[in-house]
């Protein structure tokens, strides 16, 4: 016998059950939500596809992994010094110590930034980014903002504004 949900015609969810389907022509503010919170993080997996697939040629050229660039970021706007614990820059960077660990041992390994032990508790590192690393980090700033700024030049400034001010606020609701 023909299964429907083999076609995609009516498909079933995780569970096995059939999904509810609305029939209303006005929705619950809930299903509104729903709805429009699933448009927000599609969207976001849609342009965090897009600027994947212009970005990661650049950092290649640069021959970094795109996850090492925001430890070079990071340390290139800690001025003067360029150095930071471990510590601070995953929380800067909102990841675990456990996944730093790999982009720093990356990043040690191409010259682009040194571990330093702190004089008198050999436990406790700092991270400093190596002349290497600024020129690095400054040479895909360059060329990410140059591309990137293509991607929105057609944005008017009151509406590059006003994405940035919400993205920001996102932002701040997704770290809360």
């Amino acid at each position: 016998m023909h299964d429907p949900a083999q076609d995609g015609d009516q498909p079933y969810a995780p569970t096995g059950k059939r999904p509810t389907v609305r029939t209303a022509s006005v929705e619950a503010p809930e299903a509104t939500w729903d709805s429009q919170a699933s448009q927000v993080f599609r969207s976001l997996q849609l342009i965090n596809s897009a600027v994947d697939a212009r970005t990661n040629p650049i950092y290649k050229r640069h021959g970094i992994h795109r996850a090492d660039y925001p430890i070079l970021d990071a340390l290139t706007r800690h001025h003067p010094t360029h150095v930071l614990a471990p510590t601070q820059l995953a929380q800067q960077l909102a990841i675990t110590t456990g996944a730093l660990t790999s982009r720093l041992d990356r990043l040690e390994a191409s010259g682009l930034i040194q571990r330093l032990s702190v004089p008198r508790d050999r436990r406790r590192l700092r991270i400093q980014l190596t002349p290497a690393g600024q020129r690095c980090a400054g040479a895909v700033r360059l060329d990410l903002s140059s591309h990137l700024q293509g991607a929105v030049l057609s944005m008017g400034n009151t509406q590059l504004h006003e994405l940035t001010t919400l993205l920001r606020a996102l932002e701040k609701c997704l770290q809360a």
